[in-house]
């Protein structure tokens, strides 16, 4: 009896440890670069968008790496912090907007997830994308995501009015996300 108990408790254990990096992505805001090359980046989301610097995957454990906007309260963000961007599309109301510095001439990656939505009875589905770009020396870069009407985003260079090429982006490792 006590044997099923003790691997019960020690599965659950485990499990938890398994969700780190999960967990603390979602409670460490961005890390904008402190020196080097950098450009701007407007974020406008109805969802979750967290960014890993300088990869072209996704490892929550890598330096800078967390939430740069999320319109739900109670998860890390830099929700409201402005650089003096150019003006562009307006936010939604109920939308998450910050500007923040990124690293230029490396690879950038984004992460939205949106908070679910009904897709029939007893079903909810979310909005989750990931993909990378290498952002230029004193660009400026507007993402908008929406995740609740249509799931789907633009990343745009504002400077020239232009879509930005983006790769499909994955978790660095199997590990990157536990």
């Amino acid at each position: 009896m006590k044997a099923p108990v003790m691997l019960g408790l020690l599965a659950a254990a485990l499990a938890g440890c398994g969700n780190i990096a999960a967990v603390k992505s979602f409670n460490t805001p961005y890390g904008s670069p402190i020196g080097g090359d950098t450009a701007r980046l407007r974020v406008i989301a109805d969802g979750m968008v967290r960014a890993v610097p300088e990869k072209d995957c996704v490892d929550w454990y890598s330096p800078g790496a967390g939430v740069i906007a999320v319109p739900t309260k109670g998860f890390a963000d830099r929700n409201g912090e402005t650089l003096g961007m150019p003006a562009s599309v307006s936010a939604q109301a109920g939308d998450a907007v910050s500007e923040v510095l990124v690293p230029a001439g490396k690879p950038f990656t984004l992460h939205f997830l949106d908070g679910g939505r009904s897709a029939g009875y007893d079903a909810v589905q979310n909005c989750l994308g990931m993909f990378s770009f290498v952002p230029q020396k004193g660009a400026d870069y507007e993402l908008m995501v929406h995740g609740y009407s249509a799931c789907g985003g633009t990343l745009k260079r504002l400077d020239k009015a232009e879509d930005v090429a983006r790769r499909k982006a994955d978790y660095c490792s199997a590990m990157a996300n536990f």
